[in-house]
Order: structure tokens, then C-alpha cells, then sequence
């Protein structure tokens, strides 16, 4: 104890911090400095010099980091170093999912895009709708609806008293089955001259249509989430 570090790293996984606090051994000998677990797996790695700082903060020993910080920040990029990350335990990001289920997504942001199409091949957006296969049909496109379907969705609102909204929802989706239609397009269907219908809205009818159709097991319906939209498919036939 007569050399006194600027600050300590410390194995999360070997020492257990949340069950063994160090710094009680010190305190009979009035001797503090921080102690950081490098390899916690809580932060996100340009993060955790926060991380780190905002936890000595939280023990009330150390009010001021200014003086250690400089390390900090210089362990927070050592980490990152793709020639060091993956031989430090806690620490490795996951690699990219990868699914051969295929979805469609509508870009939050144009930012956003390359992001998705880099981890997550269950993506499309639209800037590479073009070059992918179609799963979604245009909002305004004419579909062709034979009085066969026309008789089935009469009956099944007759005999499930579907409300004005929910039955507008079930046609729709009905129309389109086995194809996605998106979030912004049931938005357009089904809000009313100003009053925008909004996204937990919709999430409520599709919750009561679904429990309709999973009651009525002669449809032979289902209804997927898919990321910002469902699809109507046809379960008795196994499409998706």
C-alpha cells in the first residue's frame, strides 16, 4: 500500500463486482483510488469512458475525474482496436444476424439505410427496392377482387360483427394477402379526413382483428409483424 495508482483496471468477470465492493479493503487504511472493470459488458464501446465516470461518480469517492479521464479515454479506444477487442473477454460486439426470412422495412432515416442492409439481410428499403424482390404492393394499386371474395368478406363481418374500422382493416389486408403492406399505408386506409390514426391505433386493431382470425380457424388467416408492417397470409397454405 505505499504506492498509490492513479487508477486500477480490474477483470469484471474475475472479481465480481457486483457482489464484492474493493474498495471496503481500503477503507481502514484511508487509502482510495479508482477502480475501473475494463471489460464490464454493459457499455457500448464509444461509451464507456462515460460509463466508467458516471460509476466512480456514483460511489461518492470521487467527485472530480478530470485527472484520470486522459486514461480513460485512451483505454475506451484501446479497446475498440480491432487487434485487441477480440481477445478481451465481455467486450466483442455480436456478429451480424443473418436470416432467410425475408422482410421489408421502410428507412427511418437515409442515414439509417446502409446500417440495415449491412446487418440484417431481412431488410429492404426502398433506395434498394429496385434490385430486390417485390414484397409489397404500392399504396393506390388496383387489385382485382372477384365476387367470391367479395361474398367471403361480407360473411366473415356478418359473423364476427366487425366494426366499421376493423372490417376496412381485415379488407385490406385481405386483398393483399400474402403480400406486406406498411405501416404508413394502413395509416392512409384507415385515419379519417384529419383525425390521423396513430401507429399504437393501428397496433390495437391488428391485436383485435388477429384474435379474431386465430378464434375463426376455417379462415385459414394469420397475420405476420413484419419491421413497420404486416402481411395477410394464408396459413392452411403456408405462404409468407
Amino acid at each position: 500500500m505505499g504506492n498509490i495508482p492513479d487508477i486500477l483496471f480490474l477483470d469484471f468477470l474475475y472479481y465480481q463486482s457486483d457482489v464484492f465492493d474493493l474498495y471496503t479493503i481500503f477503507e481502514d487504511r484511508q487509502k482510495f483510488f479508482p477502480i475501473v472493470y475494463y471489460n464490464h459488458p454493459f457499455p457500448i464501446p464509444e461509451k464507456r469512458k462515460y460509463f466508467w465516470t458516471f460509476n466512480l461518480q456514483k460511489s461518492g469517492k470521487f467527485k472530480d475525474t478530470k485527472n484520470i479521464e486522459p486514461v480513460l479515454e485512451e483505454m475506451e479506444k484501446a479497446l475498440m482496436d480491432p487487434n485487441i477487442a477480440p481477445y478481451v473477454s465481455c467486450i466483442q460486439n455480436p456478429a451480424p444476424y443473418r436470416s432467410s426470412d425475408l422482410r421489408y422495412i421502410e428507412p427511418l432515416k437515409e442515414s439509417n439505410i446502409n446500417y440495415y442492409i449491412s446487418n440484417f439481410d431481412n431488410v429492404i428499403s426502398d433506395s434498394y427496392k429496385s434490385s430486390l424482390p417485390k414484397t409489397s404492393v404500392q399504396q393506390g394499386e388496383n387489385i382485382s377482387i372477384d365476387n367470391s371474395s367479395r361474398d367471403f368478406e361480407n360473411s366473415f363481418r356478418n359473423t364476427h360483427r366487425l366494426s366499421h374500422r376493423l372490417f376496412i382493416l381485415f379488407k385490406y389486408l385481405y386483398e393483399r394477402r400474402n403480400r406486406h403492406v406498411s405501416l404508413s399505408e394502413l395509416s392512409s386506409v384507415l385515419s379519417s379526413g384529419s383525425q390521423k390514426l396513430s401507429a399504437n391505433g393501428i397496433r390495437l386493431s391488428i391485436f383485435r382483428l388477429r384474435n379474431i382470425l386465430r378464434e375463426d380457424l376455417s379462415s385459414g388467416l394469420e397475420i405476420l409483424n413484419y419491421d413497420y408492417g404486416y402481411s395477410m397470409i394464408e396459413s392452411s397454405k403456408n405462404c409468407k
